[in-house]
């Protein structure tokens, strides 16, 4: 048997592309889909129901292209020539020029759930519920062997150890995926409501292609996330994917790696932190009764100082005042060789004014009171040298 090599096959099957001429200057009409862009050179798929053609767009021929044409679920007409790479026994469709052939199938369909459930109201943010702060149970609906749920996982328990991951396995692309998405976010209700609670929902699935992520346009999928007692977090695609159930869910996450980080908090940091103000408040504590005990002391010696001359004023008033009593007690006065007059009620003559003559007075002197008549009055007084 004579055997060929698979480079020689390849080969053959290049040359024979290249000299197809019915492959050459060929408008093709298709949907684009999976558009990409490596150095610079641009890559994408044109689709129609049955079948797909990988296409490129070389940097020789991009600034012959409509740049607004460029974009994933457009339909368009692409002009080129079969390029063959015999080395991968491939080939792809070199486009070098492109025309608007209208709205592709899928986003067509995309555009017409989008108004009916915007019409219907799904979308308002009145319908948004919050996502817990602190939950203690987290379901995924995604495939199990996806990397989605992989980083899920990751990244929940590297920042949480006491939230609980429930995962809820789900066809995500393909015949079939919205049934099985609905099956799973309805599962996770039931299971919510029978005792197995359920604070957050996680719906979605990794990047893809528009036709990968096609179940998360569905109809019925949107319905059922809008459906869930749940707050759900969409998480489809990457960052630039935007999905029908982005719109209905009460969170769109970029990725389900931000999904994750959405989720849940940081229980490691939350300690920290509460270590932290612990600590913050302990020193606070510590400062304000060193604060009160310095005001403490400082009232105290302010008070003895006020009663220290409250008592000091007090004793200088009680000697003054003894002062006075001393020096105006008859007993005193007496003792100097004076004497008091007083009439028979008991009151003071003060002076010779209210003295009558013939009457008798009491004179009181230091050791006794004696009576005494007046018998004569003289108010001249005794003058020097008498």
């Amino acid at each position: 048997m004579r055997t060929v090599t698979v480079t020689q096959v390849n080969e053959y099957i290049a040359k024979r592309l290249r000299d197809d001429y019915n492959l050459k200057g060929l408008p093709v009409e298709g949907e684009i889909s999976a558009l990409s862009r490596s150095g610079q050179h641009i890559y994408l798929t044109l689709k129609d129901a049955g079948s797909m053609l990988k296409c490129a767009i070389w940097a020789s021929n991009i600034r012959r292209i409509d740049r607004k044409l460029l974009e994933n679920g457009k339909k368009v007409v692409a002009v080129g020539d079969i390029s063959p790479y015999p080395k991968g026994g491939s080939y792809s469709f070199s486009i070098t020029h492109l025309e608007d052939a209208g709205e592709g199938d899928l986003m067509a369909e995309f555009n017409r759930i989008k108004k009916l459930l915007e019409d219907e109201g799904l979308f308002d943010k009145k319908w948004k519920k919050p996502i817990p702060a602190f939950p203690y149970r987290v379901a995924v609906v995604t495939s199990s062997t996806g990397a989605a749920i992989e980083d899920i996982k990751k990244i929940i328990t590297s920042k949480n150890d006491l939230t609980d991951i429930l995962i809820i396995p789900a066809q995500v692309q393909g015949i079939g995926a919205p049934a099985s998405i609905i099956s799973g976010i309805k599962l996770a209700n039931e299971l919510s409501e029978s005792g197995l609670h359920i604070d957050t929902l996680i719906v979605g699935r990794g990047g893809g292609s528009p036709e990968d992520l096609a179940a998360f346009n569905d109809e019925g999928v949107a319905r059922a996330i809008f459906a869930s007692a749940i707050p759900v977090i969409s998480a489809v695609g990457h960052e630039s994917d935007f999905s029908i159930s982005d719109f209905v869910a009460d969170v769109r996450a970029e990725t389900p790696t931000a999904a994750a980080e959405m989720a849940v908090m940081n229980t490691f940091e939350l300690r920290d932190a509460v270590d932290s103000y612990q600590l913050m408040l302990l020193r606070a504590i510590r400062q304000k009764i060193e604060s009160e005990k310095r005001l403490l002391t400082s009232t105290e010696d302010l008070l003895y100082s006020n009663i220290r001359g409250k008592v000091n004023n007090a004793r200088s008033t009680v000697e003054k005042a003894m002062i006075m009593i001393r020096e105006n007690d008859p007993r005193n006065i007496f003792a100097k060789g004076y004497a008091a007059v007083t009439d028979d009620n008991g009151h003071i003559i003060p002076d010779t004014s209210g003295l009558i003559i013939g009457n008798s007075y009491d004179i009181r002197m230091r050791d006794g009171v004696f009576t005494a008549s007046v018998t004569d009055i003289d108010r001249k007084g005794p003058s020097d040298g008498r």
